[in-house]
């Protein structure tokens, strides 16, 4: 295996790689079905309203 392969076979495979990264990490958030997780999530750090008064 030369060098000129190698470097052509990684920059393909982690080209290749990273884009169905991107992708699966797309779907999931913006996947209907997660929204209550995320909401959740979100309200999570601020205080309840019975804990401010």
């Amino acid at each position: 295996m030369t060098h000129d392969l190698l470097v052509y076979l990684s920059k393909t495979v982690g080209l290749v790689w990273l884009m169905g990264f991107f992708v699966i990490v797309v779907i999931r958030t913006y996947s209907p079905s997660r929204r209550r997780a995320y909401e959740a999530a979100a309200r999570s750090i601020l205080p309840d309203a019975e804990e401010t008064r």
